[in-house]
């Protein structure tokens, strides 16, 4: 299946990814932005975009639908409170 810049949303520019793409916290959060770069700049076909990503193709296609359905908060929803290190955690739990 080959996807195309017309088939992502017309939410953010390539630029505007690659702004997210660096300011992202976490990696899963990194390679959902990298699909999307990817399609903006490079289109190509689902299996290319799965291997250079490291995802599965049905992981790439979950992105792309979730966001073209619901825009950038799909992958970084508002509200979040970020990472949390462990150690900040760490005295949270009493046994």
């Amino acid at each position: 299946m080959r996807i195309g810049e017309a088939d992502v949303g017309g939410y953010l520019s390539a630029d505007e990814v690659r702004m997210k793409m660096r300011m992202s916290s976490g990696f899963l959060k990194f390679q959902k932005w990298l699909v999307i770069y990817n399609l903006l700049v490079d289109p190509r076909p689902l299996e290319e975009i799965a291997r250079h990503t490291g995802l599965s193709e049905s992981s790439v296609y979950r992105i792309i639908a979730e966001y073209n359905n619901g825009g950038p908060e799909t992958i970084e929803p508002m509200g979040t409170l970020g990472p949390q290190p462990w150690f900040e955690q760490a005295g949270t739990f009493s046994m």
